[in-house]
C-alpha cells in the first residue's frame, strides 16, 4: 500500500484530501505545517508528499527543499499545491496543482507520478519499465 503525507494549514482541504486518498487505498498521514511534516517524514518516510506552498512555520517550498536534501530519502514524489496562478520556478517538485484541488485530480496526479518514479528507478538500475 502506497503512503501519502498531506500537509496544509487548511483543515477542510486536509480532510477532503485525506478522505479521497483513504478511499483510494493510500495509507494517509497529515500535518498542518511543514516543520512537523518534516519530522514525521524523517521518522517514517512516505511515498508521496502533497503540501501547500504557503503555510506558517515552514512552507511547502521549504519542506520540498529539505526533503530533496535528505540522504537516501530524496526520491519521494512531491506535489506542491497553491492558490497562486503559477508554481515557483526555484523548487524541485514533481507536480503542481492549483487550489481548490479536486480529489479525483489529486489521485490521478499521485498515481501518474508514482508510476513515473517506478519507471525511472527501473531504468536507472538497468531494468525495463
Amino acid at each position: 500500500m502506497a503512503s501519502v503525507l498531506l500537509v496544509d494549514d487548511d483543515a477542510e482541504a486536509l480532510a477532503a484530501w485525506s478522505a479521497s486518498c483513504t478511499a483510494d487505498g493510500f495509507e494517509v498521514r497529515i500535518a498542518s505545517e511543514g516543520k512537523s511534516a518534516l519530522a514525521m517524514f524523517i521518522d517514517s518516510p512516505a511515498d508521496v508528499v502533497v503540501a501547500d506552498w504557503r503555510m506558517p512555520v515552514m512552507s511547502g517550498s521549504e519542506l520540498c527543499h529539505r526533503l530533496r536534501n535528505l540522504p537516501g530519502l530524496a526520491d519521494v514524489v512531491f506535489i506542491l499545491v497553491s492558490g497562486e496562478p503559477s508554481p515557483p520556478a526555484f523548487i524541485n517538485y514533481d507536480g503542481f496543482l492549483r487550489k481548490p484541488v479536486d480529489g479525483a485530480m489529486l489521485l490521478t496526479t499521485m498515481r501518474r507520478l508514482l508510476a513515473d518514479h517506478v519507471t525511472h528507478r527501473q531504468m536507472q538500475h538497468g531494468g525495463t519499465p
